[in-house]
């Protein structure tokens, strides 16, 4: 029994060592692979959405909700809107994520940032006192005009097209107010007309819409518009479409739209992308007011470079992993496939070459006592005297029962009763050479 586990012993000491450096070298593959594989996704990132009870801080929350379900925790961080969101995420320290209205681009030019894609139409809604007889924009003149926020889009947007009719805030009087503000600026009569850019369901859009004294009312000039600048396109609003009990809007309004897209910084982890773009189609791929069904997200009307990995996902799809795995898994065979290509593609010859090393490293062995044997062997090595022959003869009784031999696994045991047929053979030669010498 002892020799059983002796023998098992050795067994595990030749596996161990054939093994072993196999081992080594498919550790060293994997500190080396290890190397390119890419960071983590952050399980935190900043979203700029826009003013508190404005459709970005809608939409935000919504996005919001989808990534919490796949362990990533969203700050939502309340800004004036477009303007200030584009600045924030060119910035290096800045936001990741924001909502960018389409065409903002145009008059603040950025360096670090991405589109991810378009996710729906905003309006450009037209909202005058209803006593205000005005017939076309260039009748503006003089009327006090709110053209949105400091730092929104909605003043970039706006005050570009008042100018391209000759308005400025020297012919007439322009009025930073916010969307929130609008309803109560109408009420007290501290405006005349107001721009603002949004969805149709915004609250302060439905508010402005049903507020006695003011009035919607169609940019005529629409076509000209969407000829005159890249980033917009024509939408029309049939009566009652909002609410078809009040009849809101009261008439069929057309106008102008710019896309609502999301944005982020080049530095947004890749895997971000994917399923940020996931969680958009769920929020606004269904049919909408101004919007068929699966028309959004989309790679179209972006004015800001697309995204890589965007432009990959609305070709190809959401990629394989994230279809049947959650993110964390999904992410986490993705940033291992690049080591483990190789390291599987090492590690196939190396199984290959184990068998081999371990039959060498036995044959080794066996071959070391064949040169023990070889050295008492009188037809090699001729006896000098009767000491040597008595050390010669001690020596072939060591290799005989010796533990070496009987390590060697049973697999080998043809080997095994060679090397003692072996062994007598040449104890009866020192035999006859000693009987000779008697």
């Amino acid at each position: 029994m002892r020799k059983d586990l002796r023998r098992f012993r050795q067994g595990i000491r030749d596996v161990a060592g054939t093994w072993g450096l196999a081992s080594v070298i498919l550790l060293i593959s994997f500190v080396f692979a290890y190397q390119f594989v890419g960071p983590a996704p952050p399980k935190r990132i900043v979203l700029a959405t826009g003013e508190e009870g404005g459709a970005y801080r809608f939409y935000g929350e919504q996005l919001a909700a989808h990534l919490a379900r796949e362990g990533i925790q969203t700050e939502l961080l309340e800004t004036a809107g477009s303007v200030e969101n584009l600045a924030l995420l060119d910035a290096p320290e800045g936001v990741d994520i924001g909502f960018v209205q389409g065409g903002i681009a145009e008059f603040l030019p950025t360096e670090n940032v991405m589109a991810i894609g378009s996710l729906y139409l905003e309006p450009l809604w037209l909202f005058v006192r209803a006593d205000l007889q005005v017939d076309e924009v260039a009748d503006f003149a003089g009327k006090r005009i709110a053209v949105g926020a400091e730092g929104s889009g909605t003043r970039a947007v706006v005050v570009n097209l008042l100018e391209a009719h000759g308005i400025d805030s020297r012919t007439a009087e322009f009025i930073d107010t916010a969307s929130d503000e609008l309803a109560a600026a109408f009420a007290t009569d501290a405006i005349d007309v107001a721009f603002i850019i949004g969805a149709p369901q915004s609250g302060h859009i439905a508010e402005l819409m049903s507020q006695t004294g003011v009035r919607l009312r169609s940019l005529d000039r629409a076509d000209a518009y969407i000829r005159r600048y890249a980033y917009l396109s024509k939408v029309s609003l049939p009566e009652g479409a909002l609410d078809l009990q009040a009849n809101i809007p009261g008439t069929d309004v057309s106008t102008v739209a710019l896309t609502a897209m999301l944005v982020a910084n080049k530095d947004l982890h890749p895997a971000l992308v994917d399923l940020l773009l996931i969680a958009a189609t769920d929020i606004f791929a269904e049919h909408s007011l101004l919007a068929d069904a699966g028309q959004f997200p989309t790679p179209l009307y972006a004015d800001l470079p697309l995204s890589e990995d965007a432009e990959r996902f609305f070709t190809r799809g959401p990629p394989f992993l994230m279809r049947y795995l959650p993110f964390w898994a999904a992410t986490l065979v993705d940033r291992l496939w690049i080591m483990l290509l190789p390291l599987i593609g090492l590690a196939i010859p190396l199984m290959k070459l184990v068998p081999p090393a371990y039959r060498w490293r036995i044959r080794r062995r066996l071959l070391r006592l064949y040169a023990e044997l070889e050295e008492v062997d009188p037809l090699v090595n001729p006896v000098q005297n009767n000491d040597d022959l008595a050390a010669r003869l001690k020596s072939l009784d060591r290799l005989d029962s010796g533990s070496v031999i009987k390590l060697v696994p049973k697999s080998y045991t043809d080997d095994v009763y060679k090397l003692r047929r072996d062994i007598d053979l040449v104890r009866r030669r020192l035999n006859v050479g000693a009987d000779s010498r008697s």
